[in-house]
């Protein structure tokens, strides 16, 4: 039975199938949108426009890839098919290293010449005496060489093994942060992805947005993103750090990252025909130009209608970054307009039945909070594959065999790669051997 399962694990097909599937999910993660790095309203678009996936979506968890028990299960398999194939590569290396191998398919060369003489000579030239028996004495130059193959399969188990950890226990935290708004440990996320064994992500402290500064090209593409956040404790101490879109922070454990959104969040004030007043955030996303808008839908509680909103970054339409940005909203019902009004900072007006006043607008933006174990492994993987590439096209083995045979001695030199290569290092060893 044994057998039979090492035999399954080792077969061609078997390993062939796992890498096709497992490169099949890459696939579908990168064809299904991802809850955990689409931004919220984006995914409720594609699900508006795409309702015969919903289910499938719901059902296989094609919306986050990476945390689902299927991946899971996919990378065990392969994770124990590395592992037979690793070990058989160790038993067979072991064989090719400490072994006296096979003598076959090398130049042959036979010569009459005292054995130690030979021994010597073959030894100045960098061959290590590994093996022997009484007919057959058995030199390598390099046998770390024969590892390489060893440490390729270990690399891809070890990289293979802390990618299973991390979809196990990983855990992911996206927030959209206001300036001055301060998140509460154990409050929801805006989005939160975990392991399949990983509890609910709490982050230590509480975390404060301080500031958000963009900065643009004179494209007015984003150049880049920085935010100083900091972590407070129970007592009302806090540590300020800095995030960009390329530095990161590790706080006590916990890494945050800067995500590449951002834009304004706008304080609106509606009062309704009794004088019921409802203070509303706005978050919308920044324009792509100074003289282009973003839209957003809105649902305000009490309120039957849509309300669509869209904003230009300067009211004037002049810059990018300008401190007067100008807020258009308009109430809808199905397709009918009910009401619009243009608003900046500190003006009112009506919009159909309710009274709206821009009370103020600051900025926003998105990061990104991960606890996950297991990515120094992958690093280590990538050395380890990187370490047995070298060994196997770098320092691959050149073998000696001295055998006695009718009074003499036949010597045979073989290279395990690269024999063409190697031609002036045979004829140095013959050179040597016939002085």
């Amino acid at each position: 039975m044994i057998r039979h399962i090492k035999r399954f694990f080792l077969s061609r097909k078997t390993i062939l199938a796992l890498i096709l599937l497992i490169l099949g999910a890459v696939v579908l993660a990168y064809i299904f949108p991802q809850r955990f790095i689409t931004a919220p309203p984006e995914m409720e678009k594609w699900q508006e426009a795409h309702p015969f996936w919903i289910p499938w979506v719901e059902r296989f968890g094609l919306d986050h890839v990476y945390s689902t028990p299927w991946f899971a299960l996919l990378l065990c398999l392969f994770m124990l098919s590395l592992s037979i194939s690793t070990y058989e590569q160790i038993r067979i290396t072991m064989k090719k290293t400490f072994g006296i191998g096979i003598q076959s398919e090398g130049k042959d060369l036979k010569i009459a010449a005292p054995q130690e003489k030979l021994i010597a000579a073959i030894k100045k030239q960098g061959y290590l005496r590994t093996a022997e028996n009484p007919d057959l004495i058995r030199f390598v130059k390099h046998p770390w060489g024969y590892w390489g193959n060893v440490l390729l399969h270990l690399g891809i188990l070890v990289a293979i093994a802390s990618s299973l950890v991390i979809v196990l226990t990983q855990k992911r935290g996206l927030l959209n942060l206001i300036e001055g708004e301060v998140y509460l440990p154990g409050s929801p996320w805006l989005v939160e992805e975990n392991g399949i064994f990983a509890n609910n992500f709490i982050l230590p402290e509480a975390v404060r947005l301080d500031s958000v500064i963009p900065e643009f090209w004179e494209t007015e593409d984003l150049k880049q993103l920085t935010t100083v956040i900091s972590f407070v404790d129970t007592e009302g101490r806090f540590r300020r750090y800095t995030l960009a879109i390329n530095q990161t922070v590790n706080y006590r454990g916990i890494r945050a990252y800067q995500k590449n959104i951002f834009g304004s969040a706008f304080f609106v004030e509606v009062i309704d025909r009794e004088g019921r007043k409802n203070g509303v955030i706005l978050q919308m996303q920044s324009p792509p130009g100074r003289d282009k808008a973003s839209y957003e839908n809105f649902r305000l509680e009490g309120v039957p209608y849509l309300l669509k909103a869209k904003y230009f970054a300067d009211a004037d339409k002049k810059s990018i970054t300008s401190a007067n940005p100008l807020l258009i909203l308009r109430l809808v019902d199905k397709e009918r307009v009910i009401g619009e009004i243009p608003l900046k900072i500190g003006e009112s007006g009506q919009l159909g039945l309710y009274s709206v006043k821009l009370v103020n607008v600051s900025r926003w933006a998105g990061i990104i909070f991960v606890d996950i174990t297991g990515m120094p492994g992958i690093f280590l993987g990538f050395f380890i594959i990187i370490l047995g590439g070298g060994l196997t096209y770098f320092m691959p083995p050149r073998e000696v065999y001295l055998r006695s045979e009718d009074g003499g001695f036949y010597v045979t030199w073989k290279a395990t790669r690269f024999e063409d290569f190697y031609k002036e290092e045979y004829e140095r060893v013959i050179t040597q051997i016939q002085r």
